[in-house]
């Protein structure tokens, strides 16, 4: 791995995700990153977006748990067996990040539906956070009659896979294309002997990323403890 900057910490600024708390980070910018170091930096918490990483180092809350998935355990609940079938028209194909306008079309469309039009408003500025290379990124792309509807950045490791991103077309969210998304993407890294699929950090508050927890078995990692904990209720 190569360090573009040394590792420091982000001044302090209002939480996007919880009300009357702020967050800060410790964070660096790397390239030419191997397979084994991405698996040891997704193992203690971090995540990359294009050559930037991080991980929370908030001043007085800790409830950003990175969450991942146990590969060759998961298996599709009668939801997402339903999510499956609901897409069997939908063909997935795996392969090398690389830049389309169609994947910025759709990631506006999505932004604006899901977040209000608050993310990257500039084409070149979303290139810059999702496509600087790191040697470790994959994508996964999704079409429906011969036209992309949904697409997904991911890091790949020896033995691990990351979401970094995904969206998909807001005028087809009858078909659940990011619960379908992860499924497939769950699938792609079990079928590689990848043991771990990482969905980011999960806020048990946040009912935006109440979804990650329905995916089964997963474990969280202990801020405190340092250490992977399998979550409750069977999974």
């Amino acid at each position: 791995m190569k360090l573009l900057t040394v590792p420091r910490v982000s001044p302090e600024d209002k939480c996007p995700y919880l009300d009357n708390l702020n967050e800060c980070h410790e964070f660096f910018f790397a390239e030419q990153i191997k397979k084994e170091e991405m698996d040891f930096l997704l193992a203690k918490g971090w995540r990359k977006f294009g050559q930037f990483l991080f991980r929370p180092r908030c001043p007085s809350c800790s409830k950003c748990i990175p969450l991942r998935i146990i590969t060759n355990e998961f298996s599709l609940t009668k939801s997402f067996r339903r999510v499956s079938n609901r897409n069997k028209d939908v063909i997935v194909e795996f392969g090398p990040l690389q830049y389309s306008e169609e994947h910025f079309r759709i990631y506006r469309k999505h932004s604006k539906v899901r977040f209000d039009d608050k993310q990257i408003e500039k084409e070149e500025d979303f290139k810059q956070t999702f496509y600087s290379y790191t040697g470790t990124q994959i994508m996964s792309e999704f079409f429906l009659d011969g036209k992309l509807i949904a697409f997904g950045i991911l890091d790949r490791g020896t033995n691990s896979l990351s979401s970094v991103y995904f969206v998909y077309d807001p005028a087809l969210s009858k078909r659940s294309l990011g619960n379908f998304g992860v499924i497939k993407e769950i699938e792609y890294a079990r079928a590689r002997k990848m043991d771990f699929y990482y969905l980011g950090y999960w806020i048990s508050e946040n009912k935006s990323m109440k979804y990650k927890a329905s995916f089964r078995p997963y474990e969280t990692y202990s801020w405190i403890k340092k250490t992977w904990e399998r979550g409750p209720d069977g999974s």
